[in-house]
C-alpha cells in the first residue's frame, strides 16, 4: 500500500476517534454524528479507492450520471464552501470584545441537579471576571428548568456566582427560557423593565457567539461577546453541530 494511502487513512482514523470521544462521555448530536459519517465515509473511500473510482468512471461514461456527479459535486463544493464561511463568522464573533461596559447576558446551559455542568461553570467564570473588572455592569443570568434539572438554570446560575461574591443585586434572573432565541427575547424584556438599553456582553462558548449574535441582532439588542473556552476534545463535535444550527438560523428561521 502506497505511504500516502496509509498517511491518510491513520488521519482517518484520528477523525473517526476525534468524533467518537464525546459518544464515550455521554454527548451524542447532529456534531458528533454527522463527523462519525464523514469520517467513516473518508476511510470507507481511501481504503477502497480503486474500486471507488473505477466506479465513478462508469458512471461518468454516460450522460445522466454525468449530470448527477455534476450535481453532487456543486452540492458538496457549496457545502465545504459555507462551513468555511460559518467557521470564520464564528470566530469573528467569538472575539468581538465589548468596546464600553455593558450589560452581561449569561446565556443557559445544562445545570447537573442544583450544580452548573462544567459547561456552564465555564461561562459563570468568564461572567464573574467580566463583572469583577467592570463592577458597575448588571447581568441577566437566563434558563428555565429542563430533564434532570432540581432548579433552574438561571437559579443556579445565580448561585454560583453569589458564592464567588457578586452582589445578588447585580444579577436579574429570567428563568422560563428553553433555548438560545428565548434566553434573549425574555432577557430583552427584563432589560426593558429595568430601564436598561439594548446594548449587552453576551456570556457564551466561543463556537456559539455568532448564533447567539444573529439572534440578538433580530431581538433589536446591541452585542458583544465575552467567550469562554469549551474542552478541546468537545470541541469539534460542538463546532459542527454549530453549522447545522445555523444552516436552520440562516435559511429556515
Amino acid at each position: 500500500m502506497p505511504i500516502p494511502k496509509i498517511i491518510l487513512i491513520i488521519l482517518e482514523i484520528l477523525l473517526l476517534a476525534v468524533f467518537l470521544i464525546p459518544a464515550f462521555l455521554g454527548i451524542i448530536n447532529t456534531g458528533n454524528i454527522a463527523g462519525l459519517l464523514f469520517a467513516a465515509a473518508a476511510l470507507v473511500l481511501t481504503a477502497f479507492s480503486g474500486n471507488f473510482f473505477s466506479f465513478i468512471h462508469k458512471i461518468w461514461c454516460k450522460a445522466p450520471g454525468r449530470i448527477a456527479l455534476i450535481f453532487v459535486s456543486l452540492i458538496l463544493a457549496f457545502g465545504v464552501c459555507f462551513a468555511g464561511f460559518l467557521t470564520v463568522k464564528m470566530i469573528g464573533a467569538a472575539n468581538n470584545a465589548p468596546e464600553k461596559p455593558a450589560t452581561v447576558v449569561v446565556l443557559g446551559c445544562h445545570v447537573k441537579g442544583t450544580k452548573p455542568s462544567l459547561m456552564l461553570a465555564r461561562r459563570l467564570d468568564a461572567a464573574y471576571e467580566y463583572m469583577t473588572e467592570n463592577p458597575d455592569v448588571m447581568c441577566v443570568v437566563t434558563g428555565g428548568k429542563g430533564t434532570g434539572e432540581d432548579i433552574t438554570e438561571a437559579e443556579a446560575m445565580k448561585t454560583y456566582l453569589c458564592e464567588k461574591g457578586i452582589d445578588d443585586e447585580r444579577i436579574l434572573m429570567e428563568d422560563k427560557s428553553t433555548n438560545t432565541e428565548e434566553n434573549l427575547a425574555f432577557a430583552k424584556v427584563i432589560l426593558e423593565k429595568s430601564g436598561m438599553d439594548g446594548d449587552i456582553v453576551i456570556v457564551t462558548d466561543n463556537f456559539h457567539q455568532y448564533r447567539a449574535s444573529l439572534i440578538a441582532q433580530k431581538q433589536g439588542l446591541s452585542s458583544y461577546s465575552i467567550s469562554c473556552s469549551t474542552k478541546p476534545e468537545l470541541l469539534p463535535t460542538y463546532w459542527v453541530r454549530e453549522w447545522f444550527a445555523l444552516a436552520k438560523e440562516i435559511f429556515l428561521s
